[in-house]
Protein backbone atom coordinates (compact mmCIF):
# COMPACT_ATOMS: atom_id res chain seq x y z
CA UNK A 1 0.00 0.00 0.00
CA UNK A 2 2.73 2.32 0.58
CA UNK A 3 4.47 1.71 -2.66
CA UNK A 4 1.79 2.50 -4.06
CA UNK A 5 1.24 5.34 -2.09
CA UNK A 6 4.69 6.80 -3.15
CA UNK A 7 3.99 5.98 -6.71
CA UNK A 8 0.90 8.78 -6.88
CA UNK A 9 3.34 10.76 -5.04
CA UNK A 10 5.25 10.70 -7.87
CA UNK A 11 3.45 10.82 -10.10
CA UNK A 12 1.64 14.14 -9.01
CA UNK A 13 4.80 15.89 -8.38
CA UNK A 14 6.15 15.10 -11.87
CA UNK A 15 2.61 16.26 -13.26
CA UNK A 16 3.06 19.91 -11.17
CA UNK A 17 6.60 20.22 -12.78
CA UNK A 18 4.93 19.73 -16.37
CA UNK A 19 2.31 21.77 -15.12
CA UNK A 20 5.25 24.87 -13.82
CA UNK A 21 7.08 24.67 -17.26
CA UNK A 22 3.66 25.57 -19.00
CA UNK A 23 3.43 28.50 -16.40
CA UNK A 24 7.18 29.62 -17.44
CA UNK A 25 6.12 29.30 -20.93
CA UNK A 26 3.42 31.89 -20.59
CA UNK A 27 6.30 34.52 -19.62
CA UNK A 28 8.66 33.11 -22.19
CA UNK A 29 6.07 33.71 -24.40
CA UNK A 30 7.46 37.39 -24.47
CA UNK A 31 11.11 36.64 -24.82
CA UNK A 32 9.88 35.65 -28.73
CA UNK A 33 6.38 38.46 -29.15
CA UNK A 34 7.82 41.56 -26.70
CA UNK A 35 4.37 42.92 -28.27
CA UNK A 36 2.83 41.00 -25.83
CA UNK A 37 4.21 41.97 -22.47
CA UNK A 38 1.28 43.51 -21.30
CA UNK A 39 -1.18 40.55 -22.15
CA UNK A 40 1.03 38.25 -20.11
CA UNK A 41 -0.59 38.94 -16.78
CA UNK A 42 -4.22 39.27 -18.37
CA UNK A 43 -6.72 36.70 -18.66
CA UNK A 44 -7.02 35.39 -22.14
CA UNK A 45 -10.57 36.01 -23.91
CA UNK A 46 -11.08 33.25 -26.79
CA UNK A 47 -14.32 35.22 -27.85
CA UNK A 48 -12.39 38.42 -28.52
CA UNK A 49 -9.35 37.21 -30.32
CA UNK A 50 -9.62 33.68 -31.49
CA UNK A 51 -6.55 34.17 -33.60
CA UNK A 52 -4.56 34.98 -30.42
CA UNK A 53 -5.90 32.47 -28.60
CA UNK A 54 -4.96 30.01 -31.45
CA UNK A 55 -1.32 31.13 -31.56
CA UNK A 56 -0.82 30.90 -28.20
CA UNK A 57 -2.75 27.75 -27.52
CA UNK A 58 -0.60 25.80 -30.37
CA UNK A 59 2.21 26.11 -28.08
CA UNK A 60 0.62 24.38 -25.04
CA UNK A 61 -0.31 21.60 -27.30
CA UNK A 62 3.56 21.51 -28.81
CA UNK A 63 4.82 21.32 -24.82
CA UNK A 64 2.41 18.71 -24.20
CA UNK A 65 3.45 16.78 -27.40
CA UNK A 66 7.40 17.14 -26.50
CA UNK A 67 6.78 15.90 -22.55
CA UNK A 68 5.17 12.94 -24.12
CA UNK A 69 8.82 12.00 -25.35
CA UNK A 70 10.66 12.33 -21.83
CA UNK A 71 10.33 9.26 -19.62
CA UNK A 72 10.72 9.26 -15.89
CA UNK A 73 13.11 5.81 -14.46
CA UNK A 74 13.16 5.28 -11.01
CA UNK A 75 15.41 2.52 -11.22
CA UNK A 76 18.36 4.50 -11.09
CA UNK A 77 17.60 6.67 -8.14
CA UNK A 78 14.50 9.28 -7.13
CA UNK A 79 16.51 12.35 -7.11
CA UNK A 80 18.63 11.32 -10.04
CA UNK A 81 15.61 10.02 -12.27
CA UNK A 82 13.89 13.70 -11.32
CA UNK A 83 17.21 15.94 -12.14
CA UNK A 84 17.23 13.55 -15.72
CA UNK A 85 13.78 14.61 -16.19
CA UNK A 86 13.86 17.79 -15.47
CA UNK A 87 16.73 18.94 -17.35
CA UNK A 88 15.76 16.45 -20.26
CA UNK A 89 11.96 18.47 -20.00
CA UNK A 90 13.70 21.65 -19.60
CA UNK A 91 16.02 21.43 -23.27
CA UNK A 92 13.63 20.22 -24.90
CA UNK A 93 11.54 22.53 -24.20
CA UNK A 94 13.82 25.17 -24.90
CA UNK A 95 14.97 23.69 -28.52
CA UNK A 96 11.32 23.37 -29.28
CA UNK A 97 10.81 27.30 -29.06
CA UNK A 98 13.60 28.29 -30.57
CA UNK A 99 13.06 26.01 -33.33
CA UNK A 100 9.64 27.15 -34.08
CA UNK A 101 10.71 30.90 -33.79
CA UNK A 102 13.49 29.82 -36.46
CA UNK A 103 10.70 28.19 -38.63
CA UNK A 104 8.08 31.22 -38.43
CA UNK A 105 10.87 33.74 -39.04
CA UNK A 106 11.21 31.93 -42.38
CA UNK A 107 7.55 31.58 -43.23
CA UNK A 108 6.04 34.97 -42.07
CA UNK A 109 9.50 37.43 -43.60
CA UNK A 110 7.10 39.74 -44.41
CA UNK A 111 4.58 39.25 -41.59
CA UNK A 112 4.55 40.58 -38.12
CA UNK A 113 2.89 38.76 -35.36
CA UNK A 114 1.87 42.20 -33.54
CA UNK A 115 0.15 43.41 -37.13
CA UNK A 116 -1.43 40.12 -38.06
CA UNK A 117 -2.20 38.14 -34.68
CA UNK A 118 -3.40 41.51 -32.44
CA UNK A 119 -4.28 44.19 -35.06
CA UNK A 120 -5.51 42.18 -37.66
CA UNK A 121 -7.00 39.31 -35.93
CA UNK A 122 -5.59 36.97 -38.60
CA UNK A 123 -7.10 33.74 -38.40
CA UNK A 124 -5.17 32.16 -41.87
CA UNK A 125 -2.06 33.00 -39.78
CA UNK A 126 -2.79 31.55 -36.98
CA UNK A 127 -4.09 28.04 -38.42
CA UNK A 128 -0.68 28.66 -40.16
CA UNK A 129 1.46 29.04 -36.96
CA UNK A 130 -0.57 26.11 -35.41
CA UNK A 131 0.34 23.78 -38.16
CA UNK A 132 4.37 24.73 -37.54
CA UNK A 133 3.61 24.16 -34.02
CA UNK A 134 2.31 20.71 -34.28
CA UNK A 135 4.68 19.97 -36.81
CA UNK A 136 8.06 21.25 -35.06
CA UNK A 137 6.68 19.60 -31.69
CA UNK A 138 6.76 15.93 -33.43
CA UNK A 139 9.92 16.00 -34.84
CA UNK A 140 11.45 17.68 -32.06
CA UNK A 141 10.08 14.61 -29.97
CA UNK A 142 11.26 12.25 -32.94
CA UNK A 143 15.12 13.99 -32.76
CA UNK A 144 15.18 13.60 -28.86
CA UNK A 145 14.26 9.72 -28.57
CA UNK A 146 16.77 9.25 -31.72
CA UNK A 147 19.57 11.41 -29.65
CA UNK A 148 18.81 8.82 -26.15
CA UNK A 149 19.67 10.87 -23.73
CA UNK A 150 22.96 12.38 -25.62
CA UNK A 151 23.38 16.11 -25.49
CA UNK A 152 25.66 15.99 -28.20
CA UNK A 153 23.92 14.34 -30.52
CA UNK A 154 20.90 15.61 -29.33
CA UNK A 155 21.99 18.99 -30.98
CA UNK A 156 23.15 17.88 -34.28
CA UNK A 157 20.07 16.08 -34.90
CA UNK A 158 18.41 18.69 -33.88
CA UNK A 159 20.28 21.19 -36.47
CA UNK A 160 20.14 18.79 -39.42
CA UNK A 161 16.34 18.76 -38.47
CA UNK A 162 16.52 22.51 -38.67
CA UNK A 163 17.92 22.30 -41.91
CA UNK A 164 15.76 20.01 -43.45
CA UNK A 165 12.79 21.97 -42.21
CA UNK A 166 13.78 25.08 -43.50
CA UNK A 167 14.17 23.75 -47.24
CA UNK A 168 10.99 22.10 -47.04
CA UNK A 169 8.72 24.98 -46.05
CA UNK A 170 10.11 26.42 -49.20
CA UNK A 171 9.36 23.79 -51.07
CA UNK A 172 5.26 24.78 -50.65
CA UNK A 173 5.93 27.14 -53.83
CA UNK A 174 7.02 24.69 -56.24
CA UNK A 175 3.88 21.99 -55.68
CA UNK A 176 1.22 24.94 -55.42
CA UNK A 177 -0.55 27.46 -57.58
CA UNK A 178 -1.41 29.39 -54.65
CA UNK A 179 -0.01 33.07 -53.81
CA UNK A 180 1.03 32.95 -50.44
CA UNK A 181 1.98 36.24 -49.44
CA UNK A 182 -0.88 37.68 -51.54
CA UNK A 183 -3.61 35.21 -49.71
CA UNK A 184 -1.99 35.71 -46.12
CA UNK A 185 -2.73 39.49 -46.38
CA UNK A 186 -5.96 39.04 -47.59
CA UNK A 187 -6.71 36.54 -44.33
CA UNK A 188 -7.47 33.62 -47.09
CA UNK A 189 -8.76 30.70 -45.36
CA UNK A 190 -7.88 28.43 -48.28
CA UNK A 191 -4.21 29.13 -48.02
CA UNK A 192 -4.17 28.15 -44.49
CA UNK A 193 -5.75 24.70 -45.06
CA UNK A 194 -3.80 24.12 -47.97
CA UNK A 195 -0.90 25.31 -46.36
CA UNK A 196 -1.53 23.47 -42.99
CA UNK A 197 -1.63 19.77 -44.94
CA UNK A 198 1.67 20.71 -46.66
CA UNK A 199 3.01 21.32 -43.51
CA UNK A 200 1.50 17.95 -41.41
CA UNK A 201 2.87 16.11 -44.58
CA UNK A 202 6.61 17.85 -44.59
CA UNK A 203 6.31 16.33 -40.83
CA UNK A 204 5.40 13.22 -41.37
CA UNK A 205 7.64 12.20 -43.96
CA UNK A 206 10.67 14.11 -42.12
CA UNK A 207 9.74 12.22 -38.74
CA UNK A 208 10.02 9.08 -41.08
CA UNK A 209 13.02 9.62 -41.88
CA UNK A 210 15.20 10.11 -38.43
CA UNK A 211 13.19 7.08 -37.42
CA UNK A 212 15.53 4.06 -38.28
CA UNK A 213 17.89 2.50 -36.54
CA UNK A 214 21.77 4.04 -35.53
CA UNK A 215 25.32 2.79 -34.62
CA UNK A 216 27.45 6.01 -36.13
CA UNK A 217 26.04 9.12 -36.24
CA UNK A 218 27.48 10.16 -39.67
CA UNK A 219 25.92 6.94 -41.34
CA UNK A 220 22.82 7.96 -39.83
CA UNK A 221 22.65 11.37 -40.65
CA UNK A 222 23.70 10.19 -44.77
CA UNK A 223 20.76 7.61 -44.59
CA UNK A 224 18.25 10.08 -43.17
CA UNK A 225 19.52 13.07 -46.25
CA UNK A 226 19.02 10.09 -48.84
CA UNK A 227 15.75 9.08 -47.40
CA UNK A 228 15.06 12.54 -47.56
CA UNK A 229 16.18 13.22 -51.43
CA UNK A 230 14.15 9.85 -52.37
CA UNK A 231 10.93 11.39 -50.44
CA UNK A 232 11.26 14.39 -53.00
CA UNK A 233 11.14 12.19 -55.64
CA UNK A 234 8.36 9.68 -54.66
CA UNK A 235 5.85 12.85 -53.21
CA UNK A 236 4.95 14.58 -56.80
CA UNK A 237 4.40 11.15 -57.99
CA UNK A 238 1.74 10.37 -55.64
CA UNK A 239 0.53 14.20 -55.57
CA UNK A 240 0.17 14.38 -59.57
CA UNK A 241 -1.32 10.71 -59.38
CA UNK A 242 -3.96 11.62 -56.98
CA UNK A 243 -4.91 14.92 -58.70
CA UNK A 244 -5.12 12.60 -61.86
CA UNK A 245 -7.25 10.32 -60.64
CA UNK A 246 -9.63 12.96 -58.69
CA UNK A 247 -9.95 15.73 -61.23
CA UNK A 248 -11.49 18.88 -59.85
CA UNK A 249 -13.26 21.55 -62.19
CA UNK A 250 -11.92 25.44 -61.63
CA UNK A 251 -14.07 28.38 -62.46
CA UNK A 252 -15.84 28.09 -66.22
CA UNK A 253 -12.76 28.32 -68.05
CA UNK A 254 -11.21 32.15 -67.34
CA UNK A 255 -8.17 32.82 -65.88
CA UNK A 256 -10.42 34.68 -63.22
CA UNK A 257 -12.82 32.55 -62.24
CA UNK A 258 -10.36 29.58 -61.81
CA UNK A 259 -7.88 32.05 -59.77
CA UNK A 260 -11.40 32.88 -57.74
CA UNK A 261 -12.28 29.30 -56.97
CA UNK A 262 -8.31 28.59 -55.63
CA UNK A 263 -8.86 30.91 -52.81
CA UNK A 264 -12.17 28.92 -51.38
CA UNK A 265 -11.88 26.98 -48.66
CA UNK A 266 -13.00 23.87 -50.51
CA UNK A 267 -10.03 24.36 -53.16
CA UNK A 268 -7.97 24.03 -49.54
CA UNK A 269 -9.59 21.21 -47.94
CA UNK A 270 -8.71 19.69 -51.09
CA UNK A 271 -5.33 20.41 -51.59
CA UNK A 272 -4.22 19.69 -48.27
CA UNK A 273 -5.70 16.44 -48.54
CA UNK A 274 -3.68 15.74 -51.13
CA UNK A 275 -0.54 16.75 -49.73
CA UNK A 276 -0.94 14.77 -46.58
CA UNK A 277 -2.34 11.52 -48.50
CA UNK A 278 0.67 11.79 -50.96
CA UNK A 279 2.76 12.09 -47.80
CA UNK A 280 1.82 9.20 -45.83
CA UNK A 281 2.00 7.13 -49.29
CA UNK A 282 5.45 8.28 -49.53
CA UNK A 283 6.84 7.00 -46.72
CA UNK A 284 5.08 3.72 -47.58
CA UNK A 285 7.39 3.73 -50.39
CA UNK A 286 10.81 5.07 -49.03
CA UNK A 287 10.21 2.96 -45.38
CA UNK A 288 8.50 0.35 -45.91
CA UNK A 289 9.92 -1.96 -48.73
CA UNK A 290 12.70 -3.28 -48.24
CA UNK A 291 15.30 -5.26 -50.78
CA UNK A 292 17.39 -7.12 -48.47
CA UNK A 293 21.30 -6.82 -48.26
CA UNK A 294 21.64 -7.43 -52.21
CA UNK A 295 21.06 -3.92 -53.20
CA UNK A 296 22.38 -0.27 -51.88
CA UNK A 297 20.67 1.01 -49.38
CA UNK A 298 18.67 3.91 -51.51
Amino acid sequence: MAEIFDRLVIRILLAGFVCLMIYLYRYAHVIFYPSVKRQVLKKINPAENPADALHLFARVVGIAIIFSSVAFNETSGFVLSLFHFAVWGSISIVLYLLSLYIVESIVFYNFDYTDEILKRKNMSYAVISFCHAIVIAYLTKTVMMEADNSIVILLVLWLYMLVIVGFSVKYFTFVTKLSFNRLLIQKNLSLCFAYGGFSLGAGIIIASCFDQEHYDITVYCIQVLLKTILSLIIFPIFKKGIVYIFPIKLGDGHEGTVDLDRQSIGYGFYEGCVFIAGAILTTMIVNRIQFGTIYPFF
